[in-house]
């Protein structure tokens, strides 16, 4: 009996324990207000490496993680977070997310086909104690504009005897987006401020980001500006996207900053002698904050 009754102490304190500990998790969980934070790793062409730290605010009375956490965009996978691991009794956990260079190239065509519109989603997979106990997913929605960067264009008039044409705005849509290149159809509004009419029958167009040669654009049509007078010039503009990894690699390591340095040469008739007008440069700053961007998806 005396055996019993010892027995029966020890599984109360068993059951006490389990219940302490229960009750002390689900206020944890239920408090929780954890922070996420991350940091770009090693970054190249092919990889972006973000090492990713989530504190909890308390020691959390468990020992698991997150397995596996997929990221997608516009409904492409791009990234995948790995061995995200909370230690028994630990407030933090550290993993890293290696997001692929070219699966985001294809994920920018997807959201550019949709309008711009497309949403971030991540698919977790996770554990405690080495048991599976969470498996879900949550998204955010994503919408840009960056058409905006080369639409509001606008260019000066200079020179002297012959002057150069001024740009008024570059009101742009998207084209055909094909394995290779994304088109963009722009109607550029030229104004002439010489007493003589201009015929254009050449465009040279080049946008370059971070030192790369990444668009190229032509005109379309031949058109004749007039003397003190506007006119429209339809151009296309080619995208090379298989140079984007590397633009955006670069983009990462000058601290999310890009320079977009657009060029605008036309060619014209002027009393009948075919000559080229460089436009002045136009330099644009392209700045993001991708780590907040993806901390907000991660955190919900």
């Amino acid at each position: 009996m005396a055996e019993v009754g010892i027995l029966g102490k020890v599984l109360a304190v068993i059951s006490l324990l389990i219940v302490l500990w229960g009750s002390y998790l689900a206020y944890a969980f239920l408090t929780l207000t954890p922070q996420i934070s991350g940091a770009w790793g090693y970054v190249n062409e092919k990889s972006i490496e973000l090492d990713i730290n989530v504190y909890f605010g308390k020691p959390l009375p468990i020992s698991g993680g997150i397995d596996e956490a997929e990221l997608y965009w516009a409904g492409i996978k791009v990234g995948t977070l790995k061995d995200l691991k909370v230690g028994f009794l630990k407030d933090n956990a550290r993993g890293m997310l290696i997001l692929n260079s070219k699966e985001i190239v294809e994920a920018l065509k997807q959201h550019i086909k949709n309008g711009e519109k497309s949403e971030v989603e991540i698919r977790v997979r996770g554990s405690i104690f080495g048991l599976p106990f969470l498996r879900g997913s949550f998204s955010q929605p994503i919408e840009t504009d960056l058409l905006s960067y080369i639409s509001n264009i606008s260019i000066e008039s200079s020179g002297d005897l012959i002057k150069t044409p001024a740009v008024e705005g570059m009101p742009s849509k998207w084209g055909e987006i094909r394995e290779n290149t994304i088109e963009i159809l722009s109607d550029v509004k030229i104004y002439n401020p010489n007493p003589f009419p201009l015929p254009l029958f050449g465009i040279k167009y080049t946008i370059d980001a971070n030192d790369y040669s990444v668009a190229q654009g032509e005109l379309l049509e031949r058109v004749t500006i007039p003397a003190n007078g506007r006119e429209t010039a339809k151009i296309r503009t080619v995208i090379d996207t298989d140079i984007l990894p590397k633009v955006i690699a670069e983009h990462i390591k000058r601290g999310e900053r890009s320079k977009l340095i657009l060029k605008l040469s036309l060619n014209v008739k002027v009393f009948g002698r075919e000559i080229t007008l460089d436009l002045p440069t136009v330099e644009k700053t392209v700045e993001t904050n991708i780590v907040e961007g993806l901390n907000w998806a991660l955190s919900g």
